[in-house]
């Protein structure tokens, strides 16, 4: 498997259906979050992003499609381009059918929101309709056809088409030159690609940079140099981060003990895990299962 592959594996990046239906009336949509990435697709009709990003309102369509990352400005969505409501009090949530406006929103939590990883992608990612191109663009029609259809478990059948949507969106943001930056754009590298797909797979190995570098067919000087350049850290430091990353999500897993995840992340001893992950979380493992906690990781 290639290195994006496995990060979203090993990530379990999810998406979680938030709504799918209508609105009516003078409806607002709220989902700023410093934890998730929320999307939007527009399934009827059409609405605006009221953002600082953009001068002016954005108008949506149907079948366009908008990512908010954590990083991203404070927005709302409105039924309006002129008027944004104060508050949520006046939207009627209503069905597909019987709505002025549909929509599909949903969200993906992550589990290191601040890493470099994220902030590498741009905070707004609009995709048009016209813009999606093939694999995204019949994507985005099942996903539609699916949530219009209201059929026995769609919501289910929406929520899995969903899970695709955030990696057709990365690759849409790679091909379309609007990642320059970060392990995303270093995955477009063959030989940075082949070290970051090892750390992906194998998490758990003891790697140096001499191992990386020879199963990679790349010198120190020029990995040290690609990934100061592109990732804005060491293959190390990096390693070091996607190991807390994962050791986040497992640590939410029921039955998991923190013995058993220190283990799997590559670690000899709990004493030593639980101060990699401190580092990076700001609280030890056993805080940070019971509870989300804000994280400023330092990779």
């Amino acid at each position: 498997m290639d290195a994006l592959t496995l990060l979203i594996d090993g990530l379990n990046l999810r998406a979680k259906l938030a709504y799918s239906g209508g609105f009516c009336g003078r409806w607002l949509i709220d989902h700023n979050s410093e934890h998730s990435i929320w999307f939007h697709l527009v399934s009827k009709g059409k609405s605006w992003v009221h953002s600082l990003s953009w001068q002016a309102p954005l108008a949506l369509e149907d079948g366009d499609l908008a990512l908010f990352l954590p990083h991203a400005a404070k927005h709302y969505l409105s039924y309006s381009s002129d008027h944004l409501p104060a508050d949520s009090s006046d939207t009627l949530a209503t069905t597909w059918e019987a709505g002025d406006t549909g929509f599909v929103c949903g969200e993906i939590e992550l589990g290191m929101p601040k890493s470099v990883l994220w902030q590498a992608l741009p905070a707004e990612i609009v995709i048009r309709k016209a813009q999606a191109g093939e694999i995204l663009g019949k994507l985005i029609e099942l996903i539609v056809s699916e949530s219009a259809g209201n059929r026995f478990g769609s919501g289910s059948v929406v929520e899995r088409l969903c899970d695709s949507l955030f990696v057709l969106v990365v690759r849409h943001c790679l091909e379309e030159g609007l990642v320059h930056q970060g392990v995303f754009a270093a995955m477009q590298d063959s030989r940075l690609e082949t070290v970051l797909r090892l750390m992906h797979q194998e998490p758990w190995q003891p790697w140096t940079l001499a191992e990386l570098c020879s199963r990679a067919g790349i010198s120190k000087t020029v990995l040290s140099e690609k990934f100061a350049e592109l990732v804005g850290a060491s293959p190390i430091e990096y390693l070091i981060s996607w190991r807390m990353q994962i050791a986040a999500r497992w640590l939410k897993e029921p039955g998991m003990t923190i013995e058993r995840v220190a283990e799997r992340c590559g670690y000899d001893s709990v004493p030593a895990f639980s101060k990699a992950f401190k580092r990076s979380f700001g609280v030890s493992p056993g805080v940070y299962r019971h509870g989300r906690q804000d994280t400023n990781p330092q990779v």
